[in-house]
């Protein structure tokens, strides 16, 4: 079996080879070109030292990016390298990570250390494939499964429940029947694992319409890596995410997962997955405006309030949760575009009339921003031209009602 490799891969695998260091590419980027399908990178194991591998590229910039693990990262011709020594793990004392490595001459040392059998495998021109415990009839099968024991590798490492979720999700793969139980039975070790990587790992998996029957299946392990979240609420969130159309955005997808939720739960579970700022804010926001049904005409206000691409969001999302149809959403969109197109003002402070106009017509206090927002939302729903003289008009008009 031979693989098509960037030049910059084989001239490092050469490289090491002729110093007389084994060398190999390994883990994902064999499993993916098994699969037929483009490493997005290429990840290297030898049996040469840090040091050794400064030696090798010494002419090239090399950058220590876990140098305790024995990993470097050399830059060759433009792609980056990540190159690690050959190693075994030691004892896991915090679920999560060896308490010590120890760096090793064999490849199979290092290949039994790895958490599935579909990324333990490891290419080189000179041996081929190296594949000790069948992960290309795993991949054949399509299936996910724990090299050795899954309850040891789960217990090792209490992340790697969630990856085996995330995998299969992505590769569209079953679980081993023995690693699903293990999951199953070893979920609670999932409050050894930070948030953040919790998060991004759920994050990841949203992505792939495999999700939703995945995380249907494996309820309780969700349930133990997000504990906020209702499982009441699952359903709902499951079928939006069965519902959205390919390629959604990390918020939009996070926020059809929670769109059951309740506001406040929403939130709850937002916080607890430490997100930044910025999309905590967003996903909560399209959270809590799934179900709300606003009128055509008030499409530019919407735009308005929420911005180009948290409406484009929002009505995806709305679509998805059955809030509107498609035809509902295209007249939505239609009109938020027209908006655009006629540069109708998208924040009140581009009115042409202002506080101080209003003052001249005996408003004062909270009457002013009341008003200046009757003014704004008239201009938006093409009620009123967003001329000076006629925004007066139409403000007299409402004080004389009144």
């Amino acid at each position: 079996m031979s693989f098509i490799l960037p030049a910059p891969v084989l001239e490092a695998l050469s490289r090491l080879n002729a110093s007389g260091f084994p060398a190999y590419v390994v883990g994902g980027c064999v499993r993916d070109l098994l699969l037929g399908k483009v490493p997005h990178d290429f990840d290297i194991c030898t049996a040469a030292l840090p040091e050794d591998v400064h030696a090798c590229f010494a002419e090239r910039k090399i950058i220590d990016t876990g140098i305790r693990h024995g990993t470097v990262m050399v830059l060759l011709d433009g792609q980056e390298l990540e190159i690690t020594t050959f190693r075994t793990d030691g004892d896991y004392l915090d679920g999560r990570h060896p308490l010590s490595v120890s760096f090793t001459r064999t490849l199979d040392e290092d290949l039994k250390r790895r958490d599935f059998t579909v990324n333990a495998m490891a290419w080189n021109p000179q041996d081929g494939l190296v594949d000790l415990f069948d992960g290309q009839a795993d991949l054949k099968f399509r299936r996910l499964r724990c090299v050795g024991d899954p309850q040891e590798r789960f217990t090792e490492d209490a992340l790697r429940i969630m990856r085996v979720l995330r995998f299969a999700a992505q590769l569209d793969f079953s679980i081993d029947p023995p690693t699903a139980q293990a999951a199953h039975l070893l979920r609670e070790r999932l409050q050894l694992i930070s948030r953040e990587r919790i998060s991004q790992e759920l994050l990841h998996m949203l992505r792939y319409p495999a999700a939703p029957d995945l995380l249907a299946e494996f309820s309780d392990v969700l349930a133990a890596a997000l504990p906020s979240l209702p499982l009441s609420a699952l359903p709902e969130g499951l079928s939006a995410l069965h519902r959205l159309p390919a390629g959604p955005d990390s918020v939009t997808t996070l926020a059809a997962f929670l769109c059951g939720c309740q506001p406040e739960v929403a939130d709850e579970c937002l916080t607890s997955l430490k997100l930044s700022r910025i999309m905590h804010h967003d996903a909560l926001q399209l959270a809590e405006s799934a179900h709300t049904l606003f009128p055509v005409g008030d499409s530019a206000i919407w735009l308005a309030r929420l911005g180009e691409k948290q409406m484009e969001r929002l009505l995806t999302l709305q679509e998805a949760c059955n809030t509107i149809t498609a035809e509902e959403a295209a007249q939505r969109r239609a009109v938020a575009e027209s908006a655009l197109l006629d540069k109708l003002p998208l924040s009140i402070h581009q009115l042409p009339v202002n506080g101080r106009d209003l003052k001249r017509l005996h408003l004062s206090g909270a009457a002013i921003g009341d008003m200046l927002t009757r003014l704004y939302e008239s201009v938006l729903r093409r009620e009123c031209a967003c001329e000076r003289e006629a925004l007066l008009a139409l403000a007299r008009k409402h004080i004389e009602q009144n």
